[in-house]
């Protein structure tokens, strides 16, 4: 029975190890990307707007 208890154990730890790098390496391949992406789309857009502001405003 003791042996049975110390594999049920690994295997548990071992399947909560793998879920949780399973979920890692889906964070950092598929959501970080686009994170990244909507991040440097807002600097941007920021970027854009200030620029436009500032040339289309009339010169004194």
């Amino acid at each position: 029975m003791k042996k049975f208890s110390l594999g049920m154990l690994t295997g548990i730890v071992g399947t909560i190890a793998g879920l949780a790098g399973a979920a890692k390496v889906y964070h950092k391949v598929a959501i970080e990307p686009i994170e990244k992406e909507e991040a440097q789309f807002e600097a941007t857009e920021i970027r854009g707007a200030r620029k436009a502001g500032n040339s289309h405003t009339p010169r004194s």
